[in-house]
């Protein structure tokens, strides 16, 4: 069973809770046609590369919730998807092994 956090505007920074407020007026107001266009020609899905390197490989794993728990107060701390996250924390294990 999945469980889900409802946010508010408090739990994001500054920068974060400004451009979701942004990005919610222009939906409100309806997007013009060439906005519209502009969305369609884009390439859908996740991007196939992190930074400058080609990202070919999914890791999935299972988290207990107290991993699972500090992965995402880690993520939100630093303002980071838990993708991004987790990339940073396995690098920095990495540099010390």
């Amino acid at each position: 069973m999945s469980t889900y956090t409802m946010l508010s505007e408090s739990d994001f920074r500054p920068e974060e809770a400004a451009l979701i407020r942004t990005e919610a007026s222009k939906a409100e107001r309806g997007y013009s046609a060439a906005e519209l266009v502009n969305a369609l020609d884009r390439t859908p899905g996740r991007p196939l590369a992190v930074g400058k390197t080609p990202a070919a490989t999914i890791i999935k794993v299972r988290l207990d919730n107290e991993r699972d728990r500090k992965l995402t107060q880690y993520a939100k701390q630093h303002g980071f998807s838990i993708s991004t996250a987790v990339r940073t924390l396995l690098d920095q294990a990495l540099a010390q092994a």
